[in-house]
């Protein structure tokens, strides 16, 4: 077969497009059976640029929420401790190269490119199979990361699943610790449609010998995490078990907290992240680097309680000051969102005009999320975001609401910078605002929000 080669990469727009040519899961419904779902593969497209993840510790966290914010704080702690960690995440919010860090560090547009003619050509030399069906946009984006991480002497890198756990891309590293944050229902068109079906998927990157700290609570996922684990004898620690958190005071703008794990008692951290869903994942956090600091004395409870002080995790119940206030927050199922709720509705938050703006991916669990908003908001602003083609129709969203609530207040934006100004002249300059439902439509708010629109 002849196999017709790609136009060379020759600038920053070029690498960005030959990256977006790639099949992207993010923007269309994943199929359980595509070829790519295979580890073997990526071992093999691995393989092409000299197998780092054989080479780079990794830190390996899966879940259905809170793993992107445990994999940040886990990444602050390292660098606070002076390991030269990477961290890999997903989704960006702007710009590609978000997803991936050394040292805090996101590669440049120059580096960006060299990264991307590097892996052009590596590719070329790939075997036919792996030519004729082509890496996808969460594999090229694997690849890369791992060759940054390598040009740039990671010592740790710090891996966030993108889809499941299983079959993930990620799951080919070599873990000195595994995390499983929670498990409810998310990506059922691929993980399945129940909570046991998902746990199983989650805990495929269990590890024999590897300790795994998890946040689960539901009996069943507990079993499902409990069993492998035994087998592979792998040590398990359990939040609220073997692990204990408590918040002793919080601010609109920090929490402190206290954390036990087994031999150690943290008094007095500082986080700039709210809820009492981030406090649990801080003592997951926690956890880890108390498991870690056994074999690495560059990890103390001084560089703990830094690390976690100077965390910074965007769209996390993330508040843009100014009048008025406008809170964002990446929830994107009904679980996310309750636990918005919780904190939204902690006393910190004074009486006051609230409206929603809310938009989500059409495959999403739209009606579980706005019956728990709809009740909480004394105004409904319904937008599309428009930087990920699956933003459910506003047409359908304002059928599902009027639907849950005839009597709620809705009305529509086309985008979501005219929500966010319909959502101001609204609230007027006591009220607030809540943006949710989906990091798309939070992120491009965040944009708005900033430049104050």
């Amino acid at each position: 077969m002849t196999m017709i080669r790609a136009p060379r990469v020759q600038s920053y727009d070029d690498a960005i497009r030959w990256i977006y040519e790639r099949i992207d899961y993010e923007r269309i419904p994943p199929v359980r059976s595509a070829p790519h779902f295979q580890l073997d593969r990526v071992r093999r497209l691995l393989e092409l640029i000299d197998a780092p993840q054989e080479r780079i510790a990794a830190l390996h966290i899966a879940g259905t929420k809170g793993k992107g914010s445990t994999a940040a704080m886990l990444d602050s702690i390292l660098r606070a401790s002076g390991i030269r960690s990477s961290l890999f995440t997903s989704p960006h919010l702007e710009s590609f190269e978000e997803r991936m860090t050394v040292d805090g560090q996101r590669p440049t547009r120059q580096e960006l490119m060299s990264l991307v003619q590097e892996l052009q050509q590596r590719l070329e030399t790939a075997s036919e199979d792996l030519r004729t069906v082509p890496p996808t946009y969460f594999e090229v984006a694997t690849l890369l990361a791992w060759m940054y991480f390598d040009r740039h002497h990671a010592e740790v890198a710090v891996l966030e699943t993108g889809l499941g756990g299983r079959l993930d891309c990620t799951n080919v590293c070599k873990p000195l610790v595994t995390v499983i944050t929670n498990i409810s229902l998310d990506h059922t068109t691929i993980l399945g449609d129940t909570i046991e079906q998902i746990a199983s998927e989650k805990a495929g990157i269990i590890k024999t010998g590897v300790p795994l700290i998890t946040g689960v609570t539901q009996p069943s996922v507990i079993r499902l995490c409990e069993n492998p684990a035994r087998s592979c004898g792998t040590q398990m620690l359990r939040l609220h078990c073997d692990i204990q958190v408590e918040v002793q005071s919080s601010t609109r703008a920090a929490q402190t907290l206290d954390v036990t794990t087994p031999g150690f008692h943290h008094q007095d951290i500082e986080l700039p992240l709210l809820g009492i869903y981030q406090a649990e994942n801080a003592a997951l956090a926690v956890a880890v680097a108390d498991l870690l600091s056994a074999n690495e004395p560059r990890i103390t409870s001084s560089t703990i309680r830094e690390g976690l002080r100077i965390t910074e995790w965007p769209l996390r119940f993330e508040v843009i000051s100014g009048t008025p206030t406008v809170v964002l927050d990446a929830a994107h199922n009904p679980a996310a969102v309750r636990a918005i709720l919780n904190t939204l509705n902690d006393g910190q938050w004074p009486e006051r005009p609230r409206v929603l703006v809310f938009a989500a991916s059409r495959e999403k669990n739209i009606k579980g999320m706005l019956e728990l908003l709809l009740p909480e908001f004394d105004y409904i602003v319904l937008t599309e975001f428009h930087n990920n083609p699956r933003s459910c129709p506003l047409a359908e969203l304002a059928a599902i609401a009027c639907w849950l609530d005839e009597t709620a207040t809705v009305v529509t934006s086309e985008t979501s910078k005219d929500a966010l100004k319909t959502a101001r002249d609204t609230a007027g300059s006591n009220g607030l605002i809540f943006v949710t439902g989906s990091v798309f439509v939070a992120a491009e708010c965040r944009v708005h929000g900033e430049r104050g629109m």
